[in-house]
């Protein structure tokens, strides 16, 4: 989509335009979704932010457009080129910036009410809700968000894109969300108290000193418990992977959308999904731990959590989703929503106590971290 909407900005309005792509995406939806989308007013379709700039300029062209599909990897110099373009600007160190304002005279808006159901109106509504009520700290956790993302997995996503991957089956549904209040920054801590008549030192980390947040919580404070649990995270990866993602409050949030690859560029889709559950188990574990110490244990030293106490109930975590999977992964009881057992295998393969004495298919046996 950006290319073409790049084409449509950088060549003449009076000259035509031949626009050749190995995207049905974009072909299809100029040619057969647009008049849907539009009388629709855009509603629910995805990366309307670029179609809508797209569709405006292509239609304040004086000079005949035309677009055809062209077969990917089939030896095309043009696609071969764009390709490579592709690959090189998915690599920069900051990304280009795309102008995306729609010219005013062909933007159009709102829905046709002939098209428009109940059920549109509301997805409508709670759309336009959303964009108006997003909060600074909310867009500065998205942009936190997004660059991690570019770290493990050389992808820039969209805001949507972050919103979905929180929402990931790898991650437990109470963890989806506290990764979802994270995003929002919604956590009754540190700034949240200074606003509050003789609370005001809540705001403070009583062991640090220093203002409390959530990525001092998750990745800094020197309480028991982030640095010990990121420990065992860390020993857990390196017996299965080479290299361990330093873990950021960025990384934490953006763990749903994780890819790695093998020496060959092919994707190893149990590595991301055993790095979702290790990075957001951990994580879900540090802010309970520290709840416990500073509501309940009223940050009483000596009664600060153990090594030992901390390291069992990770243990406990990472071994309760092990379980989860291994039962998950009967078909007989849970049908299509049963987990496929090659999956299992290739996310906690490596990773369990005494491996080497259990069969292919432990799934159905015995056996722990």
């Amino acid at each position: 989509i950006v290319a073409a909407l790049d084409a449509t900005q950088h060549n003449p309005p009076f000259a035509p335009l031949h626009i050749r792509s190995d995207s049905k995406y974009v072909i299809d939806g100029l040619t057969e979704h647009l008049q849907s989308w539009e009388d629709r007013g855009w509603i629910g379709v995805s990366n309307s932010e670029f179609w809508r700039p797209l569709v405006a300029r292509m239609r304040k062209r004086s000079a005949i457009t035309t677009l055809q599909w062209v077969k990917g990897h089939s030896n095309n110099e043009g696609n071969d080129g764009a390709d490579k373009q592709a690959e090189e600007g998915a690599n920069k160190a900051a990304p280009d910036v795309v102008n995306l304002n729609t010219p005013a005279e062909f933007n159009l808006t709102g829905a046709r009410i002939a098209t428009l159901s109940q059920s549109l109106a509301y997805q409508g509504i709670r759309t336009a809700k959303t964009k108006a009520t997003m909060r600074t700290s909310t867009l500065v956790s998205l942009d936190m968000t997004r660059h991690a993302a570019k770290d493990i997995s050389n992808k820039l996503p969209t805001d949507s894109r972050i919103w979905r991957s929180i929402k990931s089956k790898d991650i437990a549904r109470n963890i989806r969300e506290f990764l979802w209040k994270c995003l929002h920054n919604a956590f009754r801590c540190g700034k949240w108290w200074q606003n509050i008549p003789n609370y005001e030192h809540r705001s403070v980390c009583p062991h640090c000193g220093t203002e409390e947040s959530m990525e001092h919580i998750l990745t800094e404070c020197d309480a028991p418990g982030q640095t010990n649990v990121w420990k065992l995270a860390r020993r857990l990866w390196l017996r299965k992977h080479a290299h361990w993602p330093a873990p950021t409050y960025g990384t934490i949030m953006a763990c749903g959308l994780a890819e790695f690859k093998d020496n060959q560029d092919s994707p190893r889709p149990g590595a991301a999904r055993l790095y979702r559950i290790i990075m957001s188990e951990s994580a879900h574990l540090i802010w309970r731990i520290r709840c416990e110490r500073r509501i309940s244990r009223e940050d009483d030293p000596q009664q600060y959590h153990s090594k030992a106490e901390i390291h069992n109930r990770w243990l406990h975590a990472i071994n309760t989703r092990l379980t989860l999977d291994r039962a998950m992964t009967d078909r007989k009881k849970y049908g299509n929503k049963a987990l496929p057992s090659q999956m299992v295998l290739n996310t906690w393969s490596g990773t369990l106590m005494n491996e080497d004495a259990l069969p292919d298919d432990w799934i159905r046996q015995t056996g722990v971290l």
